[in-house]
């Protein structure tokens, strides 16, 4: 019997009573488990906050905190469980003395939460009747292109490690959200043990995986800025894909990629709403669906800036894209989008490389740019379903439903992607535009 992935995020790992639930969830499923777990919930925001105070830490003070977290969890005292959180001791104290953090000690201090994390619910476990290992990311080999901050899998390299050391007949807790290169440890990016989990869906060739958050999976719109949204009970690769892309924070924008090469579906549970394996909140497959009204969910990001090139001809100057494209990728900028016209290169990027662009595009000498410009406090907003670009209709809907509200669209954009429409608007527009598009869609 081919093996199941399930995955526990820091929302699940609250109280200890959380313990609990997640020990009944696993009970329920007839098979050997690889379970995925993240840091305890706040944690990953703590470490981070100590490497950008590492000047002002009291490194002791800090980790018996952290010890006391898990310990909480565990519900006792344990060396073993000690000796690990304060395994991060040297890395932080070396870090204190310099100023700073380097970039190979910040990805091994920031992944620190998962390693106690999966040692404290291995222990658990055990403790409650469930035979398990713990595996490490280090032990069993789980590849990464060494990029800092926001490592990709080498998913053939850590298949191989990964065949090699994970038995069939077993049950392991793993640490997600990072992996290694070169024996360096290289984070995955923020919830990145999503990543980890269909990576090693793929890499053992498991029958699903399960993701349990707190929330009941993907909705219409986020809850936090639309009333009256509604569950989305199913949803394709590249629709999800996009929506995570575009904003949607359920999941790491890079979950389903893994899970596409092998065909291997994806069910979101809500833990607490939880009634059994068989009935997932959202479920996400290679076959897509059509709805009548196509739109499935609409997601944003504020986390966008846009650079403009201007110039009377720029959008017909060969290599010219390709060059400032270059420019960005040798300072591991990566590029959103691009929009260009005749008169105008729009370069979408993260808003936390604008002011590192700044610097790059402040050195470009290329004649045909005239005028650089700089675009943020904007919103991107992304509706997304199956059929968006084929169904006419689609695009009056939502433009005109903006428009009723009399926002200003800054950019469009539609065609990148069969299942998605995106546009920009001033981000005091956002929710706005957000409920008009809604109501449109889904009422309310």
């Amino acid at each position: 019997m081919k093996r199941c992935v399930v995955k526990f995020g820091g929302s699940n790992l609250k109280s200890r009573n959380d313990l609990f639930k997640i020990l009944e969830v696993v009970r329920m499923y007839r098979q050997n488990l690889i379970v995925v777990v993240s840091a305890a919930y706040g944690v990953t925001n703590q470490l981070i906050d100590a490497v950008s105070k590492i000047d002002e830490l009291d490194v002791d003070g800090f980790l018996n905190s952290l010890y006391e977290k898990y310990r909480s969890l565990l519900g006792k005292d344990d060396e073993e469980l000690k000796s690990r959180v304060f395994e991060i001791k040297n890395a932080l104290l070396g870090s204190k003395l310099l100023g700073e953090v380097p970039l190979q000690f910040q990805d091994f201090i920031v992944s620190h939460g998962e390693r106690c994390s999966s040692l404290m619910l291995t222990k658990f476990f055990r403790e409650n009747g469930f035979p398990c290992e713990e595996a490490l990311p280090e032990q069993f080999g789980l590849i990464t292109d060494g990029r800092f901050g926001n490592a990709t899998v080498n998913l053939e390299l850590s298949r191989e490690n990964a065949l090699k050391f994970f038995k069939k007949d077993g049950n392991y807790v793993v640490a997600g959200f990072y992996g290694l290169h070169d024996g360096r440890f290289t984070i995955l990016g923020r919830g990145g043990s999503d990543y980890t989990a269909t990576c090693l869906a793929y890499c053992l060739d498991a029958e699903r995986v399960d993701l349990y958050k707190d929330v009941s999976g993907f909705m219409t719109c986020d809850p936090k800025h639309v009333e009256n949204v509604k569950p989305v009970r199913h949803l394709s690769y590249d629709e999800a894909a996009e929506l995570s892309y575009f904003g949607a924070k359920i999941l790491h924008h890079a979950t389903v990629e893994p899970l596409r090469k092998k065909g291997i579906p994806l069910y979101i549970f809500n833990i607490n709403q939880f009634r059994s394996i068989d009935e997932p909140d959202t479920i996400i497959t290679a076959n897509g669906s059509t709805t009548e009204d196509i739109v499935k969910s609409i997601s944003f990001t504020d986390d966008i800036a846009v650079v403009q090139f201007k110039g009377s001809n720029v959008g017909r100057v060969p290599g010219l894209l390709g060059q400032i494209a270059s420019m960005f990728g040798a300072e591991n900028i990566n590029i959103k989008s691009v929009v260009t016209s005749q008169t105008s290169i729009n370069v979408l990027i993260s808003r936390q490389d604008l002011e590192r662009s700044k610097k790059i595009v402040s050195k470009l000498s290329i004649p045909e740019v005239e005028q650089i410009d700089f675009k943020t406090d904007i919103s991107l907003i992304a509706t997304v379903g199956n059929g968006l670009l084929q169904k006419h209709g689609i695009a009056a809907k939502i433009f005109s439903a903006v428009s009723k509200e009399q926002i200003n669209v800054q950019m469009i954009s539609a065609g990148a992607s069969e299942v998605t429409m995106y546009f920009i608007v001033n981000i005091t527009d956002r929710d706005k535009a957000l409920r008009a598009i809604h109501k449109e869609f889904f009422g309310g």
